[in-house]
């Protein structure tokens, strides 16, 4: 399967065919390895692209029109195989356009381009949904970059911390062990900046969040120097995720949706978080990965 580079200067960029996914950041300066590397014991993805759902559907069904579809979690674009369609000095533009067999999941034609375009030591992972249906689609969107914690040998995970830019006081919403929202919460900060990433910390799953009022967080070792920054400013939901206790990675997944509710929903156009694309329209938006 073909891997494309992208680097300048500061960077070197490693982005899979496959699901269009970002494998790799390596700083050249030092030679370090930002990305997770998808080891499978933890987790075999490293950067995968969330669409046209977020997360896992009620009995894993929605409804559009009166009709039902099935879908897996977080959709199925990510395995699907993009192509190349642009490249310059500082970008790559890969594209996924919808096919016949995808109609079985999903109803609706569209095409995904993924851009992502460094300046000097920033990434930016832009995001293009375009409505090919010749009618109103309903969609979420989101990405899931995992980032190897700790970077350094001789550290651990939880020397690390994820530091935000404002005071927050947000919760947590918790998913069930069907990965669905049943309405509870959990006090994640109060009043601080900083959510130490301790062993414990995902025991329950992925922290969601609905509500920051920051839009940029880094990721801190313990030497209290950031390591990277990762800005989600287009985006109205954010997870933060590792697989469990020994998993050596932190996800921070900018989200246009999140996953169903208990019971469900009765209309994909009416679901918490999902965007609504008029024919012929196109959807964009932004995250972008500064390393230090």
């Amino acid at each position: 399967m073909e891997r494309y580079i992208l680097e300048n200067a500061v960077l070197k960029v490693g982005i899979k065919q496959k699901g269009a996914e970002l494998a790799s950041i390596v700083k050249k300066e030092t030679g370090k390895e930002y990305m997770w590397q998808a080891d499978p014991t933890f987790w075999g993805r490293h950067s995968c692209i969330l669409f046209p759902i977020i997360g896992k559907l009620h009995k894993g069904k929605y409804n559009v029109k009166g009709e039902i579809y099935e879908m897996g979690q977080h959709g199925f674009v990510r395995d699907r195989l993009f192509k190349l369609t642009d490249e310059g000095a500082d970008f790559l533009k890969l594209r996924y356009e919808s096919a016949e067999e995808d109609k079985q999941l999903y109803p609706f034609e569209f095409a995904v381009n993924i851009i992502y375009r460094l300046n000097f030591n920033t990434l930016q992972v832009i995001y293009e949904i375009e409505n090919h249906a010749g009618e109103t689609i309903s969609f979420a969107l989101g990405g899931h970059p995992a980032f190897n914690c700790p970077l350094l040998e001789g550290e651990k995970r939880s020397d690390y911390t994820l530091r935000f830019e404002k005071p927050e006081s947000a919760e947590s919403h918790l998913l069930n062990n069907n990965g669905v929202f049943e309405g509870n919460t959990k006090v994640v900060f109060d009043g601080t900046t900083d959510l130490k990433i301790t062993d414990n910390l995902f025991d329950d799953d992925a922290l969601i969040f609905k509500d920051l009022q920051s839009s940029k967080v880094a990721l801190v070792n313990g030497e209290d120097a950031a390591v990277l920054t990762f800005d989600f400013t287009d985006f109205p939901y954010l997870g933060i995720w590792s697989k469990n206790r020994q998993s050596p990675y932190v996800c921070i997944e900018p989200w246009f949706g999140i996953a169903d509710n208990l019971g469900g929903q009765d209309d994909f156009f009416v679901k918490e978080g999902n965007q609504t694309l008029e024919a012929a329209k196109t959807f964009g938006c932004t995250h972008k990965i500064t390393v230090h």
